[in-house]
């Protein structure tokens, strides 16, 4: 898809998969930092600046979480806490392993590297029809065909976390505690610092099918307008990403690292940041 003279600033980025997925900080940036650069190249990807502002949310949750239990309270609704973060940790860190290995070689054009049980066959009927598009058209596409990419890739991510992390044994009380958070009203909604923000939750972050349709809000009614993308990536490039909502004004509260130190992170499941393991259903 990129001119040849970039693939060594890709195949840089990614060598550096692992320590780019240290945490939720260093994926966050990454996405932007990729999304940026693409912009720069000529190629407007959405569906990456959509990974940066759920990274980002997801972010802020974790240090929701934290702030909870700087509280005390309960040792059984900590626990839970906890385990709240290790999914959220985890369907981070494996949306990251996946998505910047496939984009690294996607945007080379390196479809001989992106092949089963790792790439859906889907996936690359997707990827094959966008590349098709931009060159009949001399690089610009249409919305529909953007769109039609931003479902694919949400499609893919969603059904790679659904058994490895929402469905996961280990991470039933996480999982359990959020649907209370849903049941009473409280989930926090995606948060878009644009005047005229939608309001977007998952409302039930158990059904799959309810996960990808929160994506395919998040790109009609947020980044479909090239116009809003330019402000909200103007946005993110001025504040930094912490954790903290008083990034944006919000209430004033630790960083993720301050939170949730890497090594801390580590030893709350041994399978935290672990590649993906093998599900029979979904590569």
């Amino acid at each position: 898809m990129l001119p040849a003279p970039v693939h060594a600033r890709l195949d840089a980025w990614l060598g550096e998969l692992d320590a780019r997925n240290a945490d939720n900080v260093t994926r966050t940036d990454s996405y932007l930092e990729l999304y940026a650069w693409c912009r720069g190249q000529g190629l407007d990807l959405p569906w990456i600046f959509m990974a940066h502002l759920v990274s980002r949310n997801a972010g802020y949750l974790m240090t929701d979480l934290a702030r909870h239990l700087d509280r005390g309270g309960d040792p059984a609704l900590a626990s839970a806490s906890r385990w709240l973060f290790v999914l959220l940790e985890r369907a981070n860190f494996l949306i990251f392993w996946d998505a910047w290995w496939h984009l690294g070689h996607a945007l080379a054009g390196r479809r001989e590297a992106l092949t089963g049980p790792r790439t859906p066959r889907f996936m690359l009927d997707a990827w094959a029809r966008f590349d098709a598009a931009r060159a009949a058209a001399g690089g610009e596409i249409d919305a529909a065909l953007h769109r039609a990419l931003v479902i694919d890739l949400v499609t893919n991510e969603q059904n790679l976390i659904e058994r490895r992390v929402v469905h996961h044994p280990d991470l039933a009380p996480g999982r359990r505690l959020l649907e209370l958070v849903e049941a009473s009203g409280r989930e926090r909604p995606l948060h878009v610092p644009i005047p005229d923000a939608p309001t977007i939750t998952v409302g039930g972050f158990a059904h799959l099918p309810r996960r990808i349709a929160a994506g395919a809000r998040i790109y009609d009614e947020v980044l479909v307008d090239r116009g809003r993308r330019d402000a909200l990536l103007a946005w993110a490039l001025a504040h930094p990403h912490t954790g903290s909502r008083a990034v944006y004004g919000g209430k004033a509260g630790p960083t993720v690292r301050e939170a949730w130190p890497v090594e801390t992170v580590r030893g709350l499941w041994p399978a935290v940041h672990a590649p993906a393991e093998p599900d029979p259903d979904y590569p």
